[in-house]
């Protein structure tokens, strides 16, 4: 991601929210959802031991909770996902192409739905990095990150 400092941050799907606190100190402010309300009990007590203020998290489903965000007048300049092996849900797709946050970061630990998810979000974005990650060793698995940028109207 390239960041100046001044953007807004959202982590989908965050789970402990180890990702989106290692932004915290490059963001003005980090939101992350989960489902799992003992996940975002984890987030919350990482950051307090951590010393990031800049953070706020909610129990929900992405899918949910941003077109939400959004209504309340949030809007991220950059968002992370990191769904399950089951990909982005399509309601989160959706929000997050009426959304165009200008940076999207998509971590993947499923090739099949990765390529799903890229196809539809290529209707705005742009791949600008692709990076397979073999974190499992001598297995058919594979994690991949990708930096999208929102494509110039």
């Amino acid at each position: 991601l390239v960041l100046k400092g001044s953007e807004t941050l959202v982590d989908a799907y965050c789970g402990v929210g180890t990702i989106g606190q290692a932004f915290a100190g490059k963001v003005k402010e980090v939101r992350g959802m989960d489902i799992i309300p003992e996940s975002i009990e984890d987030a919350k007590r990482n950051a307090e031991k951590n010393g990031i203020e800049n953070v706020y998290y909610e129990v929900g489903k992405a899918e949910d909770v941003l077109p939400k965000w959004v209504k309340e007048g949030f809007r991220p300049d950059a968002v992370i996902v990191d769904p399950p092996r089951s990909g982005c849900d399509q309601g989160l797709i959706k929000s997050l192409l009426d959304v165009e946050a200008k940076q999207l970061v998509y971590v993947s630990c499923n090739p099949s739905t990765l390529a799903r998810d890229l196809a539809l979000l290529a209707k705005k974005y742009r791949i600008r990095y692709m990076q397979p990650v073999d974190m499992f060793p001598q297995t058919a698995h594979v994690e991949t990150v990708v930096l999208l940028q929102l494509k110039d109207k």
